[in-house]
């Protein structure tokens, strides 16, 4: 032996080779993990899929009018704007829609001298101004709803009473009138006690004190008393 090779240690051998069962389960685990990729993948792409649509993809206007919205021309009772504005966000729900779609579908509706009135009023918006739904909606109620009107309801409201009603009459008034005073009917106490207030001396006779619970329970028993009423009246002038 060369006494330049002493110390050198020689090379392990190289391990090996693997017999056929050990190649064939590497390639087994390789498949595995190819094919876990792959349905990672998958279902990540389904995922965003399912969760947001797709951008820019909005309900088209034919799809607005296939709700069957209700056209507008013009209020008689200023609640019947409120009524069309709830019912034509009802249809919004229905939709994807973005803000100024909702101003642009709706406005669309708008017939006779209320589209003449909103044509007058978006050319004075300054052009550079976004025409969205809250801009079109506070637009369209502070033309509609005077704050006059209102108030005038409002002390309508306070200041019915029966008189020559009937009942069904009287009734008939309040539940139209309440409508703007909503602090007092918000609870069945408040909305009899209102009630109470405006009837005549002769339900109110028997009907002051009653302890209902419920308003419809209360107008139950009133319109039995006003029948109790009407028979005595008319037994009283036979005799």
């Amino acid at each position: 032996m060369s006494h330049g090779n002493r110390g050198v240690k020689n090379p392990p051998p190289p391990p090996p080779p693997p017999n056929p069962a050990e190649l064939m389960q590497v390639m087994v685990e390789s498949q595995r993990l190819l094919t876990e990729t792959i349905n990672q993948m998958t279902n990540h792409g389904g995922q965003n899929a399912q969760h947001g649509p797709a951008p820019n993809q909005y309900s088209s206007f034919k799809d607005f009018m296939d709700t069957k919205p209700p056209s507008f021309r013009e209020a008689e009772e200023p609640l019947q704007v409120e009524e069309w504005l709830n019912t034509v966000e009802q249809k919004f729900r229905l939709l994807r829609l973005t803000d100024s779609l909702k101003a642009e579908y709706a406005a669309h509706q708008l017939q006779g001298p209320a589209g003449i009135w909103w044509n007058q009023h978006r050319e004075a918006i300054p052009d550079n101004t976004v025409v969205d739904w809250n801009l079109f909606r506070e637009a369209f109620k502070g033309h509609f709803i005077p704050l006059g009107v209102m108030e005038m309801k409002h002390t309508e409201f306070m200041q019915l009473t029966q008189g020559n009603k009937t009942l069904k009459e009287y009734l008939h008034a309040f539940n139209h009138l309440s409508r703007y005073a909503p602090e007092f009917v918000s609870t069945e106490a408040k909305k009899i006690a209102s009630f109470k207030r405006g009837l005549g001396p002769k339900l109110l006779k028997t009907m002051g004190h009653t302890k209902c619970a419920t308003f419809n329970e209360f107008i139950s028993d009133a319109l039995i008393q006003e029948n109790y009423n009407i028979v005595y009246s008319a037994t009283k002038t036979r005799k």
